[in-house]
C-alpha cells in the first residue's frame, strides 16, 4: 500500500476566508516537497476561488504567443530548467527518469509563452478531475523579466486556468521564497490571496 492510500486527506481551513470552505489536501501532495526545500525556504499558498476575482494585468508592448504543447516537447524541460536556474528549483537536478515521471503525471498540461518565435515563459496546470486546478509552474526566462510580460502571461494563465476544464472551483499555486522577488506581488496583483495549509 502506498503512503497515499493509508492516510486520509489532511483538511485546513484558513480564518481568513469568510466563505467556509475548507482545503483538502492528499499526505501525497503535502509531502511532495519534502527533502525538496532549502534551508530557510518558505513557501506560500495562494489561491483564486472565483475568476471573477482576477485582477487583468495590461497587455504587455511585446506580442505575447502562448500555445499548448505536447508532454514530449524538449520546450518543456529546457524552458523550465531556464526559468528555475536562478532560482536554484529542485528540477535543476533531475535526471532523465525523473523528468520522465513528471512528464507523465497524467493530469499535467503545459504551455509556452513565446515572443517573436522564441520562447519566453512557461505555465503547466495541473488538472485532475474535481475542479482544482494547480499552477504547477509558472514564470519567465531572465531574459525576459523586467518587461512587462510577467503580468500580462499570468493573466493568460488565469484565464487558461478557469476554463482548462469544466465547472473548476479554485486555482491554486505555491510559491516559493527563492522564486523571484516580484512573484507574490504578480500573483496578489491578479487576484490571488494568501492561505494557510
Amino acid at each position: 500500500m502506498t503512503l497515499e492510500s493509508k492516510r486520509s486527506p489532511i483538511t485546513r481551513r484558513n480564518p481568513a476566508d469568510d466563505d467556509g470552505r475548507t482545503i483538502s489536501v492528499s499526505p501525497r501532495q503535502a509531502l511532495d516537497l519534502e527533502g525538496e526545500l532549502a534551508d530557510n525556504e518558505v513557501l506560500r499558498y495562494l489561491q483564486m476561488l472565483s475568476p471573477d476575482s482576477l485582477r487583468p494585468a495590461p497587455r504587455s508592448q511585446a506580442a505575447l504567443e502562448v500555445q499548448e504543447v505536447d508532454r514530449s516537447s524538449p520546450l518543456i524541460r529546457r524552458t523550465t530548467v531556464g526559468i528555475g536556474r536562478p532560482h536554484q528549483w529542485p528540477s535543476q537536478s533531475w535526471d532523465d527518469q525523473q523528468w520522465q515521471a513528471y512528464l507523465r503525471r497524467p493530469h499535467l498540461r503545459h504551455w509556452v509563452a513565446f515572443i517573436d518565435g522564441a520562447p519566453a515563459g512557461m505555465l503547466s496546470l495541473d488538472v485532475p478531475t474535481g475542479g482544482e486546478v494547480e499552477v504547477d509552474t509558472f514564470g519567465l526566462l531572465p531574459d525576459h523579466i523586467g518587461q512587462g510580460i510577467g503580468g500580462h502571461f499570468l493573466t493568460v494563465g488565469v484565464r487558461l486556468a478557469w476554463s482548462v476544464a469544466p465547472a473548476v472551483s479554485r486555482v491554486w499555486l505555491h510559491t516559493s521564497s527563492r522564486d523571484h522577488r516580484h512573484a507574490v506581488s504578480n500573483y496578489e496583483g491578479r487576484g490571488f490571496r494568501r492561505y494557510q495549509l
